[in-house]
């Protein structure tokens, strides 16, 4: 009876000390140090944390001269012997008196008691209660009581230090976190105010290079048309990520008209006739239906002509001279229409199918262990067709020509689900 209302004693004022908010962790356990050691009729006692995987530290001790002393893990004395195994030691003169006998020498009594403190199965440190005031001797309810009260009121403390530390940890983090997205902010307006202020002058190029066109020579205007190429190359580039940017944040307007297939397709490759005619690539227009054949969809013209100029674009670029690229249109499934550029270049690799559409993907090409950029092109191709309510992928067996696919629904506000690459 005395033994329990020794711990429920100590339990009610460790409570109380635990939950004052105007002591900071060490200090606590130093209270309850102090608490535990005269709960138990002792003069000396200490808590040993483990730092790190090595040793134990005194952060809490009735004896401030020894705060902060380390001992090693490996070493062979009490604390470390009951930090490795998790087990209670106890040793008085009739119990292993002869044991560590040179760790206790200096103390005025023989009976030492040495706990574990253990928290969610993990030993975490070591309680001694030594110097026994009245009789050299702990008792077995004592060693119970200290058993208990190390377990239950330095495991829970060890858990706020730690709660504490977290929530110190996430504060910073998010302070961290708050400063990082307002540098992303700040460039971010940055990189756009630079990109829109490149279209004026591009644009005036453009212009003038097509003024120029009319007065060129015929041994010049080769060069004419490559800047002019050029030029129209890099007014995509710019349109492009003017648009992700519009695409990622939702503010890219599409106007809706009625489309047939076939036009949008031959629209795309008139504008890319010269790109085509220097690598003397010409197009197999077999696969677009023939117009009583042909279902009106609704989208954006402008944009989708964009899409099919950036996909013809890319085949020309990877098709070799004098080869034939194919474009097409079908229905494969009610309510929606397909259309495809099929180029004849070096293919697309299965484990980059799905890379090649993402914001600036570089893939390592197997053989010469190169990296090859995709750009921004076939970013926006997927993002302005999902802006449709549609989807696209890459057909390719890696080898030997890829077909670029996007679908999309007739009817203006559907939205077509993800297809799984196995059905494609």
């Amino acid at each position: 009876m005395e033994s329990s209302n020794t711990l429920v004693k100590v339990l009610l004022a460790i409570n109380e000390i635990s939950m004052d908010p105007g002591l900071d962790f060490k200090r606590k356990l130093q209270r309850v140090m102090v608490e535990i050691t005269s709960g138990l009729g002792a003069r000396s006692g200490s808590l040993m944390l483990k730092k790190g995987r090595k040793s134990l530290e005194v952060v809490a001790s009735t004896n401030p001269g020894i705060m902060g002393v380390r001992q090693p893990l490996d070493e062979e004395s009490p604390s470390a012997w009951v930090a490795r195994t998790g087990e209670r030691l106890y040793v008085d003169r009739e119990a292993g008196a002869d044991r560590f006998q040179k760790r206790h020498g200096h103390y005025h009594k023989s009976a030492f008691l040495l706990v574990p403190v253990i928290t969610q199965g993990r030993v975490i440190g070591v309680m001694s209660v030594t110097e026994k005031i009245d009789e050299d001797r702990f008792t077995q309810e004592e060693q119970e009581t200290l058993l208990k009260v190390a377990g239950q009121v330095i495991g829970a403390l060890e858990a706020q230090r730690l709660a504490d530390d977290l929530r110190k940890k996430k504060r910073v983090l998010q302070k961290k976190n708050r400063r990082l997205q307002r540098l992303e902010q700040l460039k971010t307006d940055l990189f756009r105010m630079l990109i829109h202020d490149l279209k004026g002058p591009i644009s005036e190029l453009m212009a003038s290079l097509d003024i120029l066109s009319y007065t060129a020579s015929v041994d010049n205007m080769g060069y004419v048309e490559t800047a002019k190429n050029s030029c129209d190359t890099l007014y995509s580039m710019v349109s492009n990520l003017l648009d992700i940017a519009r695409l990622e944040e939702g503010k890219l307007d599409l106007v809706y008209e009625q489309i047939l297939p076939g036009d949008l397709l031959r629209e795309a490759m008139a504008r890319i006739c010269w790109t085509a005619e220097v690598k003397r690539i010409a197009f197999d227009e077999s696969g677009i239906p023939s117009l009583e054949a042909q279902e009106p969809f609704w989208g954006d013209r402008g944009i989708l002509l964009r899409v099919l100029q950036n996909l013809l674009m890319n085949g020309t670029a990877y098709s070799p001279e004098g080869e034939t690229m194919a474009v097409g249109a079908e229905y494969p499934y009610s309510g929606v229409v397909r259309l495809y550029v099929e180029d004849r270049g070096p293919g697309v690799p299965s484990e980059h199918q799905e890379a090649i559409f993402d914001k600036y993907a570089q893939l390592e090409k197997k053989g010469d262990g190169r990296i090859y950029t995709t750009g921004l092109g076939l970013t926006f191709c997927k993002m302005a067709v999902e802006a449709h309510g549609g989807r696209m992928y890459v057909l390719s067996d890696g080898h030997f020509g890829s077909r670029f696919v996007f679908e999309l629904p007739l009817e203006k506000g559907k939205r077509l689900p993800v297809m799984p690459r196995a059905v494609r």
